[in-house]
């Protein structure tokens, strides 16, 4: 389902935050901040988006225990590639 304009602008945020940690100059800790902060803001439009960023900000906290420090960047922009597709599948709707 396609998200409402509220939360497609919240999604934004979201998206830029991951262009700025894949382009280095975001932390993985700052991007998680973005995610945490953003989860509830959003609204209940029945995209589904704000479950889809909730699971990918505990990925994130895993990834920064449960991951090697030179690791750490690196598995976050894969999982941050999935969020990065779901939110854009439902931008597309």
């Amino acid at each position: 389902m396609k998200m409402n304009e509220y939360n497609a602008t919240v999604a934004e945020g979201v998206l830029a935050a991951i262009a700025e940690l894949e382009a280095g100059t975001r932390t993985l800790g700052e991007v998680q901040a973005i995610l945490r902060s953003a989860i509830p803001r959003f609204e209940n439009d029945g995209s589904g988006v704000a479950d889809a960023v909730r699971l990918a900000e505990a990925d994130l906290e895993e990834i920064q225990f449960a991951t090697l420090l030179d690791e750490q960047v690196p598995a976050a922009i894969f999982r941050l590639d999935d969020l990065r597709t779901a939110i854009e599948g439902r931008l597309d709707e």
